[in-house]
């Protein structure tokens, strides 16, 4: 019998990918490059953090101390117990809003887009009040600069500026266009001493300036050639920011050489574009994506999701690859926001009520299956063979005695049109740690066809996957 050869258990886009069912992870994190994965692991559970009174539908947002969120029509936040207040209607149905702040040291003024148009400024002093200057215009995006909320006003090329240290103030004079490449600008975000304006189909990098009405000026030339499709995929990202562009890519500029790059692969292309064919049709609604980073002590990851479609991405500027989040029942990933807050990463639910913190140790979502998944790349061969056993080496620990927690494998010969399910094996009991798992009888895999193979866990036990084997034998 020949002896086991060792077999990728992915890397970024390689060429020996099945098209049909490609390589990729669901709720798993590779450590490793785009050359190849040293190792698979479990991305974090939720342990349940504190219960909101509706769905979240904003970012996350950490300001003096506490949590804040739309959660259905309120506006909430939530203190580093875990206990939750209610501060008032912003309304806006289920529209996806945003929250930031005032830069200035010690100052509480919270800014609140509910998504249709509409501002609330809250304060502690005077508690959640809506924008009523005629100067604050429809908006769904903003930043802060200087002291001063910045705005992309709807429908038009134009953004706006509040006063300084006052988002609930605002000056006629105080706008200016997007027109060095005439554009509808759509979302804005400012870092270090300079604004982005994103548009329809381009952006525009503003820098600041001494003026007291308009303290920004664009600079000529640095205009990029590519726009946003969906204003809240525009997300802050340490350094960088990234967002889904018109041309169904994901983007991201580095903020100090304002570069412009593509992140998203051919797997995530796959499913949005499509390809004209019945396996990949594309997406036909993206406009309502949102996305978020998650800045992990290791892992620094921008989620996107395109919530009709059922899809959340993930891309780790760690290591430079993606994944999938899934969460049992749904298609996409209930957490649609995540925060650092007192040193621990919290996210908030955009189905249910809840607030999570993110747990490495937890392997369920509040108490729900957290299915891991790991498919491999595809292997052929110009000629028939035989794959009389496979050997996974991993590293286990169950959390639960008097518990046999199992890993089940499924398989394809035709590159993922047709699946066989082989089983389950078991992943020992408590106190085991390194297993290698045997699976055998795999059966011959006609020349040019591709093999695929597809490893599943779903119970609560912590999995790492470090090496797969195959003892593959050619025919003839």
């Amino acid at each position: 019998m020949a002896e086991p050869i060792p077999i990728p258990l992915g890397g970024a886009d390689q060429d020996y990918n099945s098209v049909r069912s490609r390589q990729g992870l669901i709720n798993m994190l590779a450590e490793g490059d785009e050359t190849g994965y040293r190792a698979v692991k479990d991305c974090p559970g939720l342990t349940d953090f504190a219960d909101t009174p509706g769905a979240g539908r904003s970012n996350l947002f950490v300001n003096s101390g506490y949590m804040y969120a739309i959660c259905g029509q309120s506006l909430v936040r939530c203190d580093k117990y875990g206990n939750v207040t209610t501060l008032g209607t912003v309304g806006g149905g289920t529209a996806r809003g945003q929250i930031m702040a005032n830069s200035v040291p010690g100052d509480n003024q919270v800014m609140i887009l509910n998504g249709i148009g509409e501002g609330f400024v809250y304060t502690d002093a005077a508690g959640l009040v809506q924008v009523t200057d005629p100067d604050f215009l429809s908006t769904v995006s903003g930043t802060v600069l200087n002291e001063r909320g910045i705005f992309a006003r709807r429908d038009t090329n134009e953004f706006f500026l509040s006063e300084i240290s006052d988002f609930s103030a605002y000056n006629a004079a105080s706008f200016a266009t997007a027109e060095q490449n005439p554009d509808q600008s759509k979302a804005a975000i400012a870092k270090g001493s300079a604004a982005w304006f994103l548009g329809g189909r381009t952006i525009e990098y503003w820098q600041s300036i001494t003026n007291a009405t308009l303290p920004l000026r664009v600079v000529q030339g640095a205009t990029k050639l590519r726009g946003i499709s969906a204003v809240h995929s525009l997300a802050d990202a340490g350094e960088r920011f990234c967002w889904f562009a018109d041309d169904n890519t994901v983007r991201v500029i580095d903020a100090g050489s304002n570069t412009m790059d593509k992140i998203s692969g051919l797997d995530l292309e796959l499913k949005v574009r499509g390809d004209g064919t019945p396996d990949f049709p594309g997406f036909a609604v993206t406009d309502d994506a949102f996305g978020f980073f998650l800045d992990g002590p290791v892992h620094k990851i921008y989620y996107l999701t395109f919530p009709t479609e059922g899809l959340t991405w993930g891309f780790d500027f760690t290591t430079g690859l993606e994944h999938v989040r899934q969460s049992e029942g749904l298609d996409y990933w209930r957490v649609g926001a995540a925060a650092l807050f007192n040193n621990k990463l919290y996210g908030l639910d955009v189905v249910d009520g809840k607030i999570y913190e993110l747990d490495q140790e937890a392997k369920t979502e509040s108490g729900t299956i957290m299915r891991r998944q790991i498919t491999t790349p595809s292997i052929s061969a110009p000629q028939d063979w035989t794959l009389p056993y496979i050997e996974l080496d991993m590293e286990v620990g169950q959390i639960q005695d008097n518990t046999e927690p199992h890993i089940s494998c499924d398989y394809s010969k035709d590159g993922g049109y047709t699946w066989v399910t082989w089983g389950k094996k078991s992943l020992g009991k408590r106190g085991d740690y390194r297993k290698r798992v045997t699976f055998r009888n795999f059966g011959r895999v006609p020349r040019h066809k591709n093999l695929i193979l597809r490893f599943t866990v779903t119970d609560a036990t912590r999995v790492q996957f470090y090496q797969l084997w195959a003892a593959i034998e050619q025919d003839g």
